[in-house]
């Protein structure tokens, strides 16, 4: 593990390419969750003059909110990926500090978690119960498969932030 003070040599051995993969992780993280609003924004229907989108369904207003909190955490961190990246030393040296990214990595990547699986459940069961007697409805629901794939992306790139916030904690 790293102190916070730990400089890393650019010659190879634990620090090399540690930083990279830190800051790599944090933006593949924002693009697949930019990606997934996107997806989730455009995908809108029209069944018997009803507009249906993301909106009417509480599992996914639950994916989009966690989606957005996850952008805006990972857009906090991204700056002081790329400061440690640039300077192989963190911006705040602080045992709290780094404490603190820890606990908050773990929780990000618990809530992308929950609001994936939300969508993935949400849209199985609502399949089943439309059935193929509105085929518009069944085409949006397949589309909401790409927009919670990304969110997992997301995840699971979260997931390799939360792991390299934890070899960043002070002994």
């Amino acid at each position: 593990m790293a102190h916070p003070d730990h400089q890393y040599d650019e010659g190879g051995g634990y620090g090399s390419k540690f930083p990279v993969t830190v800051l790599g992780a944090r933006v593949l993280t924002l693009v697949s969750l930019i990606v997934s609003v996107v997806l989730l924004e455009t995908n809108t229907v029209t069944v018997d003059g009803y507009h249906v989108s993301y909106h009417d369904f509480r599992s996914y207003k639950f994916m989009f909110y966690v989606t957005i909190i996850g952008i805006a955490y990972t857009v906090l961190q991204i700056p002081f990926a790329a400061y440690y990246m640039r300077k192989r030393k963190h911006l705040i040296p602080n045992s709290a500090f780094l404490h603190l990214c820890f606990y908050l990595d773990k929780l990000m990547m618990v809530l992308l978690g929950l609001g994936a699986g939300a969508a993935f459940g949400a849209t199985m069961d609502i399949k089943k119960y439309v059935g193929d007697n509105i085929p518009k409805l069944q085409d949006f629901l397949t589309v909401v498969y790409i927009p919670s794939t990304f969110l997992l992306v997301g995840c699971i790139a979260c997931g390799v932030s939360s792991v390299h916030s934890s070899f960043l904690l002070p002994r």
